[in-house]
């Protein structure tokens, strides 16, 4: 059966595969070497929630775009659309040129999603959770998937990508994100390892409750882009950061109703309100 499968149809299988592996693989280091600890049933309840979420976001999504992708992709190849379209590479080094260019696109949208008041509306969801594990990888309101979704559709004919980038890169993003988000620590490695890839103690600065501090370190594979654009960051006293934002630390909030509530609720945090007087002074 496998073998009837297309190249682009196995990509997609191990699309959805690897995920599952990835999880339940970080789901075993950290329960064996947590960086901190937690209680289990917390723990449980925590993961049962980002989990349903991203099941029914994979759901809705699959509905609202289906194949918008690979048909995107096709017309742009067949129409000799797009930078990459009009180069005379071959496959690997056009993959290895989308792979660097999508994830700058990816650091640039992280970037807006901070600063543009709509976008961070829906982000702040991703960042209210308080106990940071594999799972807050998985935990991003539909809102938001679907501007991204949408910017990424329009970057496909502009940047000539085909549809296997958009799943290599996407497999590439599962490992960094569940990698960079779980409990776990990688103890001294990290600072060599972080100088090229996004790095779990660089991610853990990241959403922290520090408006200077989550404000910087966007990158999402490569940690270069936060080098480059003097975004990165890091410090010494992991143990003590604080996870999730101020305003939306109640269990309500944590909750798969909760989660789908915190964009159009009123309540601002550090985050806003230092945006706000940014805005102002300037």
């Amino acid at each position: 059966m496998l073998s009837e499968l297309s190249e682009l149809q196995m990509l997609s299988l191990m699309h959805s595969i690897i995920p599952i592996v990835l999880l339940a693989l970080f789901w075993c280091w950290e329960s064996g070497a947590a960086f901190k600890p937690v209680v289990k049933k917390i723990r449980y309840r925590h993961a049962f929630h980002n989990l349903a979420l991203v099941i029914l976001n994979s759901l809705f999504l699959g509905l609202l775009f289906g194949a918008s992708v690979e048909l995107t992709s096709q017309w742009s190849l067949d129409h000799h659309w797009g930078f990459l379209n009009l180069l005379p590479l071959g496959s690997a080094s056009k993959l290895l040129l989308a792979i660097i260019l999508l994830d700058a696109w990816t650091y640039c949208w992280h970037w807006m999603n901070h600063h543009i008041p709509l976008f961070w509306r829906f982000h702040r969801m991703h960042h209210s959770d308080t106990y940071m594990d594999v799972s807050t990888a998985t935990r991003f309101h539909w809102g938001e998937l679907i501007f991204s979704t949408l910017f990424r559709l329009l970057l496909i004919p502009i940047l000539g990508l085909q549809a296997w980038h958009i799943i290599v890169y996407g497999i590439l993003i599962f490992l960094s994100t569940q990698f960079h988000h779980a409990n776990i620590s990688i103890g001294r490695v990290d600072r060599f390892f972080r100088w090229l890839f996004v790095s779990p103690d660089m991610h853990k600065i990241h959403h922290s409750q520090i408006p200077e501090e989550t404000n910087s370190n966007y990158s999402t594979v490569f940690s270069i882009w936060d080098r480059l654009a003097g975004t990165f960051r890091m410090r010494g006293d992991l143990k003590n950061i604080h996870f999730g934002l101020n305003e939306f630390e109640q269990p309500e909030w944590q909750t798969l109703i909760g989660m789908w509530k915190t964009p159009f609720s009123s309540k601002t945090n550090q985050q806003e309100n230092k945006e706000q007087t940014d805005s102002t002074d300037s």
